[in-house]
């Protein structure tokens, strides 16, 4: 029998990416340190004499619900910025091995994530619909499921399916009732809903909606079938096009976009949760820009 390989992956790829990118790997363990720090931790417990004391007032009491919201809220953003830095380890493991418009697509899920906990920070009564759409997302999924595979229904009890259908079905009756039965528009402006991905990065935090383009939609244009995806690949040569097998210029460009997003989700985790590490993030911070220069790398361009 043939001998399995010690690793998997371009050991090339991964040979030219190291000599290239020995600024950032030199840095990457510390930033690497200080991640685990705010992230391999348990969430603080609230307190328990105000927990009994909200207790004992109606449930939309204005304090219960600010309560409710800022718990709920904490904890989104805890593990939206959790998720976010294993994607910025599987932009690595990609663009290590040379798989450069691979790592926009994770690139652009990262950026999604640091964006919405930051929105959420400004807006924490927005992470209880946050949190309520998942029952919706089941819903929808468990149906979609039956309908091509109708056997695993069996799996599911009717007590299961039942509750997920109340839950969703709440969740939604809590949409409908912030739009306006007569003109169909948002009654606020706020709404989780009904802003999108571009607009939350402006509200969010300045210029986050500028970085939108590259972080977001080249990673959209990867991740799904369309015409500029392909274009994007090819490599025009001899008159004619050639398929782009190695994104090397791309790979390196996207550890910049996740180096970028990581200093900003270690700023936002350090303040929100007053983790009291604002040295430590300000090092990384400086860090970042002797990494990458005053100048950082510029987007590859199609030819």
């Amino acid at each position: 029998m043939p001998k399995l390989p010690i690793a998997v992956g371009d050991h090339q790829a991964q040979k030219r990416f190291i000599e290239q990118s020995a600024a950032f790997l030199h840095e990457y363990p510390r930033l690497y340190e200080l991640s685990k720090r705010v992230f391999l931790r348990a969430l603080r417990l609230p307190d328990q004499q105000e927990v009994e004391r909200l207790r004992r007032l109606p449930e939309d009491d204005p304090a219960v619900v600010a309560f409710e919201d800022k718990m709920t809220a904490g904890r989104v953003i805890f593990y939206l910025g959790r998720m976010a830095v294993d994607d910025f380890g599987e932009i690595l493991t990609l663009a290590g091995n040379g798989y450069g418009f691979g790592a926009y697509k994770i690139v652009r899920g990262m950026y999604e994530r640091v964006v919405t906990a930051l929105y959420l920070e400004k807006n924490p009564a927005e992470a209880r619909a946050f949190s309520e759409s998942s029952a919706i997302t089941k819903l929808s999924y468990l149906k979609r499921t039956f309908e091509a595979s109708p056997d695993i229904r069996e799996r599911f009890s009717d007590e299961f399916m039942q509750t997920i259908e109340q839950d969703a079905a709440a969740a939604q009756a809590k949409r409908k009732q912030s739009i306006c039965s007569k003109c169909r528009q948002p009654i606020t402006q706020e709404a989780w809903t009904r802003i999108s991905l571009d607009v939350m990065a402006k509200a969010a935090e300045p210029g986050l909606e500028v970085l939108y383009p590259q972080f977001y939609l080249e990673g959209t244009a990867q991740s799904h079938a369309n015409m500029f995806g392909i274009e994007r690949r090819l490599i025009q040569k001899d008159g004619g096009f050639t398929y782009k097998e190695v994104s090397e210029e791309e790979a390196r460009f996207a550890v910049h976009l996740g180096h970028h997003l990581m200093v900003r989700l270690l700023f936002m985790q350090n303040r929100y949760f007053t983790l009291g590490l604002d040295d430590e993030v300000r090092e990384r911070k400086d860090a970042f820009v002797s990494v990458w220069g005053s100048n950082p790398p510029s987007p590859p361009e199609s030819e």
